[in-house]
Formats: C-alpha cells, sequence, structure tokens
C-alpha cells in the first residue's frame, strides 16, 4: 500500500524519494528526529524541523514535482510517528536490510547511532530542558549514551576490516544489534513518557499566555 497522509507503509519509497532529490539524509535520521521532536515539550511542527534537516544537505528542490513527493512521504511518516503510543509498544526503526559482510554491519551499526543522535537533536528543537526529564527519562538517555558507545565500537571493529568479507557470524552479529536496538526502541519510549509531564506544564504555559495575550487586545473584555 502507497504511503498516504493517514497510511505509511513503504520505507523504500521514501527512501527513492530522498535519492531523487540527491539528499543525503537517511531514513534512520528522520525516524530518530521526528520522535525527539514529538517527544519534546514544545513538539515543533514539519514546516520548523523539516527546513533544518535540509539546512546543510544537498538536497535539489528545483524540480517542484520532485520536492512536493518527497514531501508527501515525510509528512506521511510524520503522521505515522505521531500515532505512536509509547506506553504499549517501543519506537520503530527503519524497515532495512543489511548485506552479512563487514560493510553492512558497520552500516547498521552507523544507522543506529545516527538515529539516537537525530532523536536529541529533535528534543532540543523542541525546547528541552534538563528539569523536563522524569527519573526514569533520565536512566533512559544514559542508556542511549551507552548503546551509542557499544554502537560506535562495532562500527569502529568492523570498518577496519575488509568490508567485502562475509562475517564470521552473522546470525551471532546480528543478534547482537538485535539486542541493542531493543535497548535503544524501549529507551525512545521511557523518555517520551518521561516528557510527557513537561509537554503538559509546557501546553497550559502557552495556552494561558495567549488568552493573557487575547485579553489585553483593546476591545476585549474580561470576564468577571
Amino acid at each position: 500500500m502507497p504511503n498516504t497522509i493517514d497510511n505509511y507503509d513503504d520505507d523504500q519509497a521514501t527512501r527513492d524519494a530522498l535519492a531523487t532529490v540527491g539528499s543525503e539524509r537517511t531514513l534512520h535520521e528522520f525516524y530518530g528526529y521526528f520522535f525527539g521532536c514529538m517527544a519534546a515539550p514544545k513538539p515543533a511542527l514539519p514546516s520548523q524541523c523539516l527546513p533544518l534537516l535540509f539546512d546543510a544537505d544537498k538536497a535539489d528542490f528545483s524540480s517542484l514535482e520532485d520536492a512536493d513527493n518527497l514531501m508527501a512521504h515525510l509528512m506521511s511518516l510524520w503522521n505515522f510517528i505521531a500515532r505512536w503510543k509509547p506506553e504499549e509498544e517501543p519506537c520503530y526503526f527503519p524497515e532495512t536490510e543489511y548485506a552479512p559482510i563487514n560493510a553492512g554491519f558497520k552500516q547498521r551499526g552507523s544507522d543506529d547511532q545516527a538515529m539516537i543522535q537525530f532523536f536529541i537533536r529533535g528534543l532540543d528543537q523542541g525546547g528541552t530542558r534538563e528539569n523536563d526529564f522524569s527519573d526514569d527519562a533520565i536512566d533512559a538517555m544514559h542508556d542511549l549514551e551507552d548503546s551509542t558507545a557499544l554502537l560506535q565500537k562495532y562500527s569502529v571493529q568492523y570498518a577496519q576490516k575488509d568490508p567485502e568479507t562475509p562475517v564470521g557470524d552473522p546470525e551471532k552479529a546480528a543478534a547482537l544489534f538485535d539486542e541493542l536496538e531493543e535497548v535503544v526502541a524501549d529507551s525512545i519510549a521511557r523518555v517520551t513518557i518521561g516528557l510527557k509531564e513537561a509537554k503538559s506544564r509546557a501546553a497550559r504555559k502557552a495556552a494561558a499566555a495567549a488568552m493573557e495575550e487575547k485579553q489585553s487586545k483593546p476591545g476585549t473584555r474580561r470576564r468577571r
């Protein structure tokens, strides 16, 4: 089923749309960034965060048709992630097949690191502060740091080997990444849950500020 505003089901179609405009951004980066933006106390709108992702990118948007096609896929992904319920399941990773060679496992480690990195960028984009995190969310952020260190270690190990050589025990190697990705997915869910109170406070504050601004305008009557 193709990606639509109400249904996201095709990661490869989004990858193809990115490749068409010459973007160097990866789907793992978008997943991480969107999860971070939505977890933050002041969630950014797509119109605010997407320009930042493409700011230093080499994407060519001279073709309006290609640009519109890419934005349609990214908005489909955005809405898909917005429907995620972190209390019920861990976060999602892009569907990706990696070759059972050193280059494949190196790429998997790099992709997972990028997802964590861009998740944190999304949190920053949404104005997340240190005192916004619950105790468990802080623990989860530490788990993400530890996972990043291990992923980097694995990536370096595979980078030092011949890229085209098959991995000796690909099932064992894949299992190590599976376990790490489970930790990452669970940690992102815990951070998202742990920021909900801060998000509620930010929403109440924004609503109060909007009401105050409305009441301060000439001709606006305050209720007694």
